[in-house]
């Protein structure tokens, strides 16, 4: 299992404030990625909420037990660890990536996120959902991933 704090997002304005300070302070690593992948990540799935996802579970799946999951995710306002990548989504970060480079990557893309006001694409698990859902999932999505990152630690012992 690995090492994580609890951490909670009520609001996207919150993220880059915490990246920030993982960035002056410097962090240590609870998990498997690193701060940079961290990052690339969590851009990576806001650019696809706003443009669309390359591929998606059967309508099936989206009209029925995925709205139950994702409703069931957002009123718990956690996001189970362990949950496997989808090969096809482009969601697996790169390696050897620049933490300040994909920090600003992510500032930019939350900025972009944020400034869409028409209707997103629907999720490619959950089906359709609204901006405000959008949002909460995205918080709860990146409280999930930097809850692994410990900031100002030498060490997690």
């Amino acid at each position: 299992m690995a090492n994580r704090r609890t951490l909670k997002f009520d609001s996207l304005d919150q993220v880059m404030p915490e990246v920030d300070r993982l960035l002056e302070e410097g962090h240590t690593l609870g998990g498997n990625w690193t701060l940079a992948q961290i990052c690339q990540h969590l851009a990576t799935s806001m650019r696809r909420t706003v443009e669309g996802w390359p591929t998606r579970y059967p309508w099936l799946i989206r009209r029925t037990l995925g709205p139950w999951y994702g409703k069931r995710l957002l009123a718990r306002g956690v996001m189970p660890e362990g949950l496997k990548l989808q090969e096809g989504w482009g969601l697996r970060p790169g390696s050897g990536l620049d933490d300040r480079a994909e920090a600003e990557s992510l500032r930019g893309t939350i900025r972009y996120y944020t400034a869409v006001h028409d209707a997103f694409p629907e999720h490619p698990v959950f089906g359709p959902m609204n901006r405000h859902e959008w949002d909460r999932l995205h918080c709860i999505h990146c409280a999930h991933h930097l809850s692994f990152v410990w900031p100002g630690r030498d060490d997690l012992g």
